[in-house]
């Protein structure tokens, strides 16, 4: 089995969250994983930039040549973090369960990773795992790397076969942060995007789902809403067979519910809050609950909703 690691960048690549997530990659020492970045269109790069990719032995817009049947593939956007041993846990789990989709617990970008862990930790202190291994190191939690060791402790997977479970959907089609089994790949589909991995959902027959955070990363619906509409509305309902329609048309009204509470609480430009709203208030289908004038002048100043409404 091999993994490869494909970097999609958000808008434009930030170079140095790319070095910082290269950087984790290569600490792994995992020799059957490949790097390989998906520049945007619109971006190039300096000649010196270019020599550093190669000597790190990342490629550029090489996905495509680079599957095979045996491969895994992950899309990552370069502000993502791997968290040490993240590739070797994967692998233990694509070598058990060949051709399973693999879905990845992650922590959030937005806070700091040690007091997630130590969060996480907690949490789970009643494990036998973690008690077997207090017994046999210490019994306090000192430094980061006592914390790091500590949470691959805990470390377990399940197989899930309740594939059509719409409150799951979020964590199994999001474009990036899931392992990808390339026999499974639609070509004609984005690598990157939740379309793809919808369609790996639904010819796969199970799902694995590794329960204890391997990397970091943000939420789509709310670091990016306007682009996770996007990504919804790039799956076409209307095609999908009797069984698959009403979870995802369910699922997606759901979703716009999401969207309304990202667009009232994060701090979107004005411009992106207008386009995100005024979307959403145009399509037929519309958010799960009752959306309203009143609803909206909740979340938003009167001016806004007024520019939306008259």
């Amino acid at each position: 089995m091999h993994i490869l690691i494909n970097v999609v960048p958000q808008n434009q690549l930030d170079w140095s969250c790319l070095t910082t997530l290269v950087g984790e990659f290569t600490q792994q020492n995992f020799a059957a994983a490949t790097f390989n970045l998906q520049l945007p269109a619109e971006q190039t790069l300096t000649a010196a930039q270019q020599q550093q990719l190669a000597d790190w032995q990342v490629t550029i817009n090489q996905h495509s040549t680079a599957l095979t049947t045996d491969h895994y593939v992950i899309n990552l956007r370069e502000t993502d973090h791997l968290l040490p041993g993240a590739l070797q846990q994967w692998a233990q789990v694509m070598a058990k369960h060949p051709g399973s989709p693999i879905s990845l617990a992650a922590f959030d970008t937005s806070a700091p990773l040690d007091d997630q862990i130590m969060a996480y930790v907690a949490d789970h202190q009643e494990s036998m795992l973690q008690q077997t291994y207090r017994q046999l190191t210490s019994a306090t939690i000192d430094d980061a790397t006592e914390r790091l060791i500590t949470l691959w402790s805990l470390q377990s997977y399940s197989v899930q076969t309740n594939l059509q479970n719409g409150r799951l959907l979020t964590q199994r089609i999001r474009p990036t942060g899931i392992l990808l089994p390339a026999e499974l790949l639609t070509p004609s589909l984005p690598l990157c995007s939740a379309a793809q991995a919808f369609a790996v959902l639904r010819q796969a027959p199970d799902i694995v789902r590794l329960h204890v955070p391997t990397l970091q990363r943000e939420m789509w619906a709310e670091a990016t809403p306007i682009a996770w509409l996007d990504e919804l509305e790039a799956i076409d309902a209307t095609k999908l067979d009797v069984m698959w329609q009403p979870i995802y048309t369910d699922y997606f009204q759901r979703q716009l519910n999401t969207l309304l509470t990202t667009a009232g609480h994060k701090q979107l430009s004005r411009s992106a809050h207008l386009a995100l709203l005024a979307r959403i208030k145009q399509r037929t289908l519309r958010p799960t609950h009752r959306w309203s004038r009143l609803g909206l002048l909740h979340m938003l100043s009167p001016r806004v909703a007024h520019q939306l409404f008259y």
